[in-house]
């Protein structure tokens, strides 16, 4: 007999089982019980599963394995490189975007400077076109908007059907090659042809891109993100007046505002994913794992998850639905049209005193326009750090009503001092008024991003960024009711501002939806 010793309940449980267990295929002695040697290596082959068992427990209470795509992205984290490369490249669209967008303030002002006094030759410069009661030079602006209203849609819907990165890199070279034909038109008539174009892409851009972002990072990382977006956007918003000061003419601006959109879009086709939250919720299991197999590469660190689960935990009853089913679905939601009827109001609403009050910055607070450009742009960066306090503090909806509600008493403001009788107060009162629209403008991307779902984010965003485009296409000529008495258009932009703050009361917070998986997130049916 051998002789060693060892726990009685083990040895005990190892006699059970072999009278539990007749067939097992182990050696027995002559009178049918286990030799000792047996009962001793039985013995201790269960006290070292029970170990491993209790290791393997030990481990599993340790790590959390990822089972729905919020779990997963929270484990990443949002300072891990792989959602870092895809929040800088999606924020530097914004950059790139806000140049075409914004070059009009010295590519066709709305007080032109003539070439008697002004080395700079503009769009009415070179076509001799003379201002009435509306400058057709504008038209450089208005037109721009124009192609985004009736084509911008275009790109929302095929971003959620197709995926947010084929129609990001594809607008990237319209938007490139169509400025770069802009640039070249030997008619005003053609210039404007090629500005249609590229503002088509602008929804793509500016919104595409942030729904991309957002479904790629952490819940907690959406308020850093906008500080990021908004710190690019106001670059490229101030980029333009160097380019303006170091070219003679509206042409090499204009080149110079698309070109960097091509360069960009090529690199962007070889190292840009697609987005998380997109393949989750399409159920693209094979592309799921590439992209966290991407991720643990970058990140040099492995990512415990189960792919399967994962997938399972998307909303299986829109798979494989087509482009009229999906639309129907929003159609016959109640809930979805409201959201997206009041969402489209702000966005028109906010674009429309943005864009205002930016194409009419060269003439406020000094005499040199392009300090008082840059100086407009800079205005805004307070706001965009202070985006991210103000949702986690006040959360998503109050911060939209308070922003529409300073917004709306600054301009009130505006109207009622002179500009000339008090420039300092007015320019103070100005910046208050610029400084709430910008911040009102990055909370409809952070807002609007959390307010639909997954299945349909880029459509019902896309609505609202395409209508939001009548707000800027008549931003240029709003002064023209000036006709009636000085500074209605304050008075209209006001009253446009304070009903966006009662029409936000309609809408939910949000601040809470990431404890709800992406895929799950206020279902359509």
């Amino acid at each position: 007999m051998v002789s060693l010793s060892l726990p009685n309940s083990l040895v005990t449980d190892v006699l059970l089982e072999d009278e539990e267990h007749e067939g097992i295929s182990t050696k027995k002695g002559s009178s049918g019980k286990l030799s000792d040697e047996e009962l001793l290596a039985r013995t201790i082959e269960k006290a070292l599963k029970t170990k491993k068992l209790a290791q393997s427990s030990n481990m599993t209470s340790s790590v959390k394995v990822a089972l729905t795509a919020e779990d997963l992205l929270d484990q990443i984290g949002i300072w891990h490189p792989y959602p870092l490369f895809i929040t800088f490249s999606m924020a530097f669209l914004w950059l790139l975007s806000v140049m075409p967008t914004m070059s009009p303030s010295y590519m066709a002002p709305s007080s032109p400077c003539t070439l008697d006094n002004c080395s700079f030759v503009t769009v009415q410069n070179e076509f001799n076109i003379t201002k009435t009661l509306i400058d057709p030079g504008e038209m450089t602006s208005s037109v721009f908007f124009l192609g985004n209203g009736v084509l911008g849609q275009i790109y929302a819907v095929a971003a959620d059907r197709i995926g947010r990165r084929p129609v990001l890199i594809t607008s990237l070279f319209i938007s490139g090659l169509s400025g770069i034909g802009a640039a070249y038109a030997p008619s005003f008539e053609l210039m404007l042809v090629g500005r249609f174009f590229q503002g088509s892409c602008f929804t793509a851009l500016t919104m595409i891109n942030w729904v991309m972002c957002c479904e790629s990072i952490s819940f907690s990382g959406h308020g850093y993100a906008s500080v990021l977006f908004g710190l690019c956007w106001v670059i490229g918003y101030c980029s333009v007046s160097p380019l303006a000061i170091y070219f003679s003419t509206w042409r090499y601006v204009q080149l110079a505002t698309s070109i960097p959109c091509v360069l960009f879009g090529i690199l962007m086709l070889f190292t840009l994913p697609e987005s998380f939250s997109f393949l989750v919720a399409k159920r693209k299991r094979d592309d799921l794992v590439k992209w966290i197999e991407m991720a643990e590469r970058v990140g040099n660190e492995e990512i415990d998850y189960d792919a399967d689960q994962i997938v399972d935990m998307s909303s299986r009853e829109d798979d494989n639905k087509s482009l009229l089913q999906t639309l129907k679905i929003v159609l016959q939601s109640k809930l979805m049209m409201t959201y997206t009827a009041v969402e489209s109001f702000l966005w028109i609403i906010d674009l429309m005193i943005y864009s205002a009050l930016s194409l009419s910055s060269t003439g406020v607070g000094s005499h040199n326009m392009h300090l008082s450009y840059i100086f407009s742009g800079l205005v805004e960066i307070p706001s965009y750090f202070l985006i991210p306090a103000a949702i986690d503090w006040l959360g998503r909806k109050p911060s939209v009503m308070v922003c529409h509600l300073i917004l709306a008493f600054s301009l009130l403001s505006m109207y009622l001092f002179d500009h000339e009788a008090d420039p300092e107060i007015f320019l103070i009162i100005w910046l208050i008024a610029k400084f709430a629209v910008a911040s009102a403008f990055m909370l409809c991307f952070v807002y609007g991003a959390e307010l639909f779902p997954t299945n349909c984010r880029s459509i019902c965003l896309g609505t609202c960024a395409t209508i939001s485009n009548l707000g800027a296409v008549v931003a240029p000529h709003v002064p023209a009711m000036d006709i009636f008495f000085p500074g209605l258009h304050y008075l209209f932009y006001a009253l446009c501002a304070f009903i966006c703050t009662i029409l936000t009361t309609i809408l939910p917070e949000t601040k809470e939806n990431h404890s709800v998986p992406r895929s799950q997130q206020q279902s359509l049916a």
